[in-house]
């Protein structure tokens, strides 16, 4: 910025001299006095313009509180709808209940990760009763179809292997008796 300001240094008043000498010693010290007082007034000038605070910051805070607390209202929103939900299957929703009394009321990435564990409880269960039931021969894959109609041996009512519409259950449907 400006040269570094040096110490004042007092006049040089005991040095026996005249009325009119003093006078001019006394000027002198006063215009070096008046040109540092002018430099430090300068630097302060520069000093305040340069960290002026800005004039809406007081507006951009209470804008930037307002949005945090809906933010933090939301999730707690979200948490407690999350903490609402039950499922059918009472093994997830045993173990959501049982993780879910631990989670703060403001926790949302808590309560994803508890309500992700129990839908994959449910999903798992799922997989491994359709796997049973494709093990004991109750679900077909996919059967690529002909270019030319087939002609099937059973009724209209039944898919090409067999099994009824309905209720899928083998030739002859003994719920509906066709």
């Amino acid at each position: 910025m400006s040269k570094p300001t040096t110490a004042p240094t007092s006049a040089p008043l005991t040095i026996p001299m005249g009325f009119s000498a003093q006078i001019k010693a006394l000027q002198e010290n006063q215009r070096t006095q008046a040109a540092r007082i002018s430099a430090l007034e300068h630097e302060n000038a520069l000093l305040k313009a340069t960290h002026r605070t800005p004039t809406n910051l007081p507006t951009r805070l209470q804008t930037l509180e307002h949005q945090t607390a809906h933010l933090t209202a939301r999730r707690k929103e979200t948490v407690a709808q999350l903490l609402n939900l039950r499922t059918l299957h009472q093994e997830a929703s045993n173990a959501f209940l049982v993780r879910a009394s631990d989670i703060e009321e403001d926790d949302l990435e808590g309560m994803l990760a508890v309500y992700a564990t129990s839908i994959t409880t449910v999903l798992t269960h799922h997989q491994r009763a359709l796997g049973q039931l494709r093990a004991l021969g109750h679900r077909h894959g996919y059967v690529a179809g002909g270019c030319c109609p087939v002609a099937y041996a059973y009724p209209a009512l039944y898919s090409q292997t067999g099994y009824c519409l309905a209720h899928q259950v083998p030739y002859p449907c003994c719920v509906c008796g066709r």
